[in-house]
């Protein structure tokens, strides 16, 4: 059975809680309330862009906080980073979500995510070749939408 998003935020607020406590970290509201941000999103985002939503929602949160508090998500794997070939580093949150690559739309800055289970079959095979246990992998590919000349 699915959780629903409430049971989600629960989980993931008691996995940073653990870890904060175990690097001694202090367990501030604006962490907690970066982390339900992120947790509400369904979709890939920046610093800026969770700033602005955490603005008009009227958090007192700075950028600083915000980047210091996504290095320690980063550190216990509830976001994941990604560079989509531009300076701005993007986030998604990675608790519950399945292993998935990416298209990058280059001509709308659109972020496809897509499963192919062919990549799993390359995995295995890259496995036994070179005698390795693969723990994660990212794949980007970058495209243009093709215009439809009627």
């Amino acid at each position: 059975m699915k959780n629903n998003k409430s049971e989600n935020q629960l989980l993931v607020r008691e996995v940073f809680s653990k870890f904060l406590d175990s690097k001694s970290h202090r367990k501030t509201p604006e962490r907690f309330a970066i982390l339900n941000e992120i947790y509400d999103l369904d979709e890939h985002f920046d610093i800026e862009f969770l700033f602005s939503i955490m603005k008009k929602k009227n958090y007192r949160v700075s950028r600083a906080t915000l980047y210091n508090t996504i290095e320690l998500l980063l550190e216990c794997h509830l976001v994941r980073k990604h560079q989509f070939g531009s300076n701005i580093a993007h986030y998604e949150k990675s608790y519950f979500d399945r292993q998935h690559d990416h298209l990058i739309l280059t001509d709308t800055g659109e972020v496809i995510e897509f499963c192919d289970p062919r990549l799993h079959n390359i995995k295995k095979s890259i496995e036994e070749i070179f005698n390795v246990s693969i723990e994660k992998h990212s794949l980007y590919f970058y495209g243009k939408k093709i215009k439809n000349e009627n």
